[in-house]
């Protein structure tokens, strides 16, 4: 039998990374989003590009195994949720709510009809994403006794770190597929092993990982932190793409010093095994450095609003660095870039520039941040890296 996957968000992630590597290993894939008439668009098509760049090479996959759900409303979405046994869910954290809502009826039936084990893989980067569907689908089903329990006991809720960037293809690429993703040629998939019910997939770049509730963590405050640095400091240097920062050693001693004050904090959180923890500072830190790909600030930093944020990649990690008695040093200086950080085509980097202009730094803090008057050590840091960078840019 054809072994399935559902495609919940068809973005670069869903149908680039995920969708694209499950179909590489035999899967075939069923997609839905929400964006109804680019669904029917690539239906019509029947296949997409994904362009797969490394360092030194490239390789094309053309996928054609796929059926594109009707997606004018959720009924052909649930009715999928109820015959196959694993989900992708590659959306952002405001479609989890609608997604729990379906998943509720999905369940009630999977429950009567004594159902397979099911399988839920969050690929997104939202911290305590297997915590908010584990809460909200035991309120949902608290009225069901029996679903409760098969909840409990056959459905596995899942984090899973998507290791493998995607991004905008060129437009070469898309006036010959409109659908078309790029996405890095290596990288690696982690599915957290403990909630999964059954075997992992065995699916090519991708594997079970331990502690994937804190390793979610990790890979924000570390990873995908030191990428968006990358981008707030390139575009104060004048850069445009984060291929252009590689050779810019004042970018990559700050990047660095950001990225091992985050390490150490997390460490001292979560305390990985050394081994473990070797592998992913050398992951982060020693790969090879992509130049074929154009991977724009644009999208890199885009919505800073939500990246400057008091849980997100920047002050997260500050703030756990001062738990544990940790200078965050260069992490106070990728905020401080943050704020100096706009693009005109994005409409939350206006809003905060705009707003350090007409009322201060330190307001800007309290306000994006969302630091209380208790953390005014680390907001005197981040005010004295913003007055440093105001003269050297």
């Amino acid at each position: 039998m054809k072994k399935e996957l559902l495609v919940i968000g068809a973005g670069n992630i869903g149908r680039g990374v995920i969708g694209g590597l499950f179909f590489e290993s035999g899967y075939h894939l069923y997609i839905y989003d929400i964006m109804e008439e680019r669904m029917k668009q690539l239906k019509e098509q029947g296949t997409y590009l994904i362009e797969r760049v490394g360092a030194n090479n490239k390789r094309r996959v053309l996928v054609d195994d796929f059926d594109v759900l009707d997606c004018s409303d959720t009924v052909d979405l649930i009715e999928h949720m109820k015959k196959v046994d694993l989900i992708a869910c590659c959306v952002y954290e405001g479609a989890f709510q609608s997604i729990c809502q379906n998943l509720k009826e999905a369940i009630e039936y999977r429950t009567e009809q004594e159902a397979a084990p099911l399988n839920i893989l969050l690929c997104v980067n939202a911290l305590g994403a297997p915590d908010y569907f584990e809460t909200e689908l035991a309120k949902l089903l608290q009225n069901n006794p029996a679903a409760s329990r098969y909840l409990k006991e056959k459905i596995g809720i899942c984090q899973v770190m998507v290791g493998m960037a995607a991004m905008p293809s060129s437009e070469e690429l898309i006036a010959e597929d409109a659908f078309a993703v790029t996405t890095k040629l290596d990288g690696h998939i982690g599915i957290d092993e403990e909630p999964f019910k059954g075997e992992l997939p065995q699916v090519k770049q991708t594997g079970g990982v331990q502690k994937g509730k804190a390793q979610i963590y990790r890979k924000v405050y570390t990873g995908n932190m030191k990428h968006c640095m990358l981008a707030f400091l390139g575009k104060a240097k004048g850069y445009t793409y984060i291929r252009d920062t590689y050779d810019d050693g004042w970018i990559e001693d700050c990047v660095l010093g950001a990225f091992f004050e985050a390490d150490a904090a997390i460490q001292a959180e979560y305390q990985f095994d050394e081994t473990d923890h070797q592998e992913w500072i050398d992951f982060i830190v020693e790969a090879p450095k992509n130049r074929n790909l154009k991977d724009a600030f644009t999208r890199v930093a885009a919505d800073p609003k939500t990246k400057l944020s008091r849980d997100n990649r920047f002050v997260g990690p500050a703030l756990l660095c001062m738990k544990h008695h940790i200078l965050p040093f260069y992490l106070a200086k990728g905020i401080a870039y943050g704020f100096l950080y706009r693009d005109e085509s994005d409409i939350a980097s206006i809003e905060i520039t705009n707003y350090v202009k007409e009322h201060g730094i330190e307001k800007a803090i309290e306000v994006y941040c969302g630091l209380t008057e208790n953390e005014w050590e680390l907001k005197q840091l981040i005010m004295a890296q913003y007055k440093e960078a105001e003269k050297i840019r």
